[in-house]
């Protein structure tokens, strides 16, 4: 949704055309060229029209934005029109626009403000060609029947299309058309034929409901799927036709209705249409993540593309979470495995001689997978000696043979060097030791040779089909091992627990999974190499502050070093003052050593002081708004005590719903029961996913108080090599607040920013913790509010609280 008013949120159905639309021919100085033409509505914000207007120069340079500008301000159509412009004027070097979110409620808003523009255009401007890139589960049609199980779709979808391809693969030119127009043919229904189409609510496709199988003589055929078939039938004159291109704003949901209909595979489609589109709207890993990349949108990855990088302050996590990677030991011996059984002692001759050719094309030969194979034994032997170590030293565990399956705990995580002190872990050092560190240096290779090996011995030969193969990932986790440095990256064993005890030949691994794991903590260097790719660039939110530890915690002071212009933009809140209760209360800080745990048994009456503090004052503002209340606490176990704790006051009359780590279904059921029916109290965790990314305009939410500064876990290996690298990186006095404080800060913010929507919205913000309040402290959080913030949220004493609030409630109705 905009966050200017909209009413008609339905704009035309975009159409997908085979043919790559000419841009349209714009002369410089046109209407066409000016953002003001494809704004949608009567007049912009000030803060939308400055944006728009100081950051022209700046990505014409080639340079980068650093937008915080709060919720309400419009940045998702500031970010459009600036992109639009750029794109459609034939001066700059600009040709598209990639639009990153990591909300789904966001993706939306791009997709709502791009229909609203382009429906509001005069009829001599071409509309905006946009698209929604995902994954093949969102996009497959058998998996919207039902007919594949989403969890399945990566190795179904290769089985099914790699009978197409190898047969195609042995095909001449010629009489490819006539192999795939058989393909096609056999699989539509037509009037005479009692099959049922394949069909949902949203369409219908020309094929029976059956997966169909190729002619396969007496020896039976393999299953192919007929929309692939189709969409290479298709596109076999794709140097001229150029693939396909979208006609307006296409969406996940129409791309598949539309192209299902047309008995073509929707995601195939979306590989065309991505090169193709002016605006591409797509997630995090669509522009940091390797494999990503390297599939979809690498093509698009360049100096022509306009990056705009929405709920940028998720960056670090995100991309953190991309680069860290597990190698099991369950993968290591299906590696294994796959190399002595399909390569060194494959035999097939035929297949054999292809493989060969294969690998030596890849320059791999057979004695160095001989020797890498040593080495997976090896290292799956140093695995199993590890993990058994790391449950015999673990403190929680050391007794573990006598406990039973459910009294052990989830997950045990052993690091292979001091957390506090970058060095070459233990297990590289072991690989130096016996040999291995140039094979580990060339594992992607020669993992890379065996993919490509394998299936291209598929391709070319009958009855033989190793689509899904084990070593792909294998080599992309040992070469990160080789390649990564050792102070931005730790490496650890990591244990997890199964869902049952089983029988196995070590008695650990009858409890847990084993797993070798590289984890990032500091991803600055990669996210900044990355950006250098897009010819410039918008990093946009709500919570960025402060924006100088913001550019150096992802790498933007190191482009601006190599000559790449950075530019700061700040806006607050542009609605009225005085519709809007902020309040930082001064009471003792909510941690865990202050408050105790959530059972009162085991709390000491200091503690018990603290909790009874914010019980206070959470019910001084659940009692004084009349309408919904959100709880917002730092862990989900904080979030039940404050929910029990509502419940059981005989004056709140609200009911009150509870927030779980669950799936996004229950997620979504719980904020529609929440925002249906009489006022309620919701209490979550500030990790969820309520409290940042969800659009709770209008009377949706009337206030929100936040209890304590939500710092994530700081025990742990991990915690300590991120806290250390940060130290490192920026100085011992920042390293903690860099990497854990400010992130805290923003997770907070986020969550009182869901309260005021509108220019006639009122509401009230509470952050509860004297870390807000003070700023005399060398713990406190006050200086990491943006000016605009600390002049809103007062220091209040906890007594104030509802008199306050009583004051505001009476003076808005």
């Amino acid at each position: 949704m905009s966050s200017q008013d909209q009413t008609d949120q339905d704009g035309d159905e975009a159409t997908i055309v085979h043919e790559t639309i000419d841009r349209p021919e714009l002369s410089p100085g046109s209407p066409a060229t000016d953002w003001e033409t494809y704004f949608p509505f009567d007049e912009p914000y000030d803060a939308q029209r400055e944006a728009i207007e100081q950051t022209h120069e700046t990505l014409l340079d080639g340079g980068f934005a650093v937008a915080e500008l709060a919720c309400g301000t419009g940045k998702t159509l500031f970010s459009l029109m600036r992109g639009i412009e750029l794109v459609r004027d034939p001066t700059t070097p600009y040709k598209r626009v990639m639009a990153l979110t990591s909300v789904k409620q966001q993706i939306r808003a791009f997709e709502d403000d791009l229909k609203a523009i382009n429906r509001n255009l005069d009829e001599d401007i071409p509309p905006v060609s946009a698209l929604t890139a995902v994954g093949k589960a969102d996009l497959c049609s058998y998996v919207d029947t039902g007919r594949i199980d989403d969890n399945r779709i990566y190795s179904r979808c290769e089985e099914l299309r790699e009978p197409v391809r190898k047969t195609l693969a042995q095909t001449g030119s010629e009489d490819a058309r006539t192999f795939l127009d058989s393909l096609v043919d056999k699989s539509e229904v037509d009037s005479k034929s009692r099959e049922q189409p394949v069909t949902t609510e949203d369409w219908s496709a020309p094929y029976a409901e059956g997966i169909p199988e190729t002619d396969g003589g007496g020896s039976g055929g393999a299953e192919f799927c007929p929309f692939y078939a189709k969409y290479r039938r298709e596109t076999l004159d794709d140097p001229e036709e150029g693939g396909y291109t979208p006609q307006g704003v296409m969406t996940p949901e129409e791309l598949r209705a539309q192209a299902s209909t047309a008995g073509i595979c929707p995601h195939a489609v979306m590989g065309d249409a991505v090169a193709n589109a002016e605006v591409i709207i797509a997630n995090y890993y669509h522009a940091f993540d390797p494999d990503t990349v390297d599939t979809l949108t690498g093509g698009i990855i360049d100096k022509e593309t306009l990056l705009i990088c929405d709920e940028a302050h998720m960056l670090v996590p995100r991309v953190r979470d991309v680069l860290s990677q597990s190698l099991s030991r369950w993968q290591l011996q299906r590696t294994i495995d796959e190399i002595e059984s399909e390569i060194l002692n494959q035999s097939h001759r035929g297949v054999d001689r292809t493989i060969r050719e294969t690998l030596t094309e890849h320059f791999v030969s057979l004695d160095n997978l001989k020797k890498f194979v040593e080495l997976l034994r090896d290292l799956q032997d140093e695995l199993e000696r590890r993990a058994a170590t790391a449950l015999d030293e673990s403190d929680d565990v050391a007794d573990w043979r006598e406990k039973s399956h459910p009294d052990l705990p989830e997950d045990i995580q052993q690091p292979l060097r001091d957390p506090r002190t970058p060095q070459p872990d233990d297990l590289s050092e072991w690989a130096a030791d016996e040999g291995y560190t140039d094979l580990l240096g060339h594992a992607k290779q020669l993992c890379d040779g065996v993919v490509a090996a394998l299936r291209q011995a598929s391709q070319h030969h009958q009855g033989y089909t190793r689509l899904n193969t084990y070593s792909e990932t294998t080599g992309q986790v040992l070469q990160r091992w080789a390649d990564c440095d050792h102070e931005q990256y730790i490496r650890t064993i990591e244990l997890h627990k199964r869902q049952r005890a089983e029988e196995r030949e070590f008695a650990w691994a009858g409890h847990y999974s084993a797993h070798l794991t590289i984890e990032n903590c500091l991803p600055a260097e990669e996210i900044a190499a990355q950006l250098d790719h897009f010819g410039g660039g918008i990093l946009m939110s709500a919570t960025l502050a402060p924006l100088d530890v913001y550019r150096r915690t992802v790498g933007l002071d190191r482009l601006e070093e190599n000559g790449r212009p950075v530019q700061e933009i700040v806006a607050g809140l542009p609605f009225p003052p005085e519709n809007r209760g902020s309040f930082a209360v001064d009471l003792e800080k909510f941690t865990y050593g202050n408050r105790g745990p959530t059972n009162p048994r085991w709390r000491d009456d200091d503690q018990d002081d603290v909790r009874d503090d914010y019980a206070s004052v959470i019910r001084d503002v659940a009692r004084t708004t009349d309408g919904n209340v959100l709880v917002a606490m730092p862990s989900y176990s904080e979030g039940e005590w404050a929910a029990e704790m509502l419940r059981s006051d005989p004056q709140i009359e609200k009911e009150v719903l509870v927030d779980q780590s669950s799936s996004n279904e229950i997620t979504e059921s719980l904020k529609d029961e929440f925002f249906g029916g009489a006022p309620k109290a919701l209490v979550t965790s500030l990790r969820g996913t309520l409290t940042e990314g969800v659009d709770y305009e209008g009377d949706r939410l009337d206030a929100c108080v936040v209890c304590g500064v939500p710092i994530t876990n700081i025990d742990g290996p991990v915690p300590t090599a991120i806290r250390t690298a940060y130290e490192r990186e920026f100085g011992k006095h920042n390293g903690f607040d860099f990497a854990f404080t400010v992130p805290a800060v923003r997770k907070a913010r986020q969550a009182l920013g869901r309260v005021i929507r509108g220019a006639d919205e009122t509401g009230i913000r509470v952050a509860a913790d004297r870390r807000y309040a003070s700023s005399h402290n060398w713990d406190d959080v006050r200086e990491y509010l943006p000016e605009y913030e600390q002049s809103d949220y007062d220091p209040t004493r906890p007594e104030m609280v509802t008199n306050e609030i009583n004051r505001l409630v009476q003076q808005w109705k």
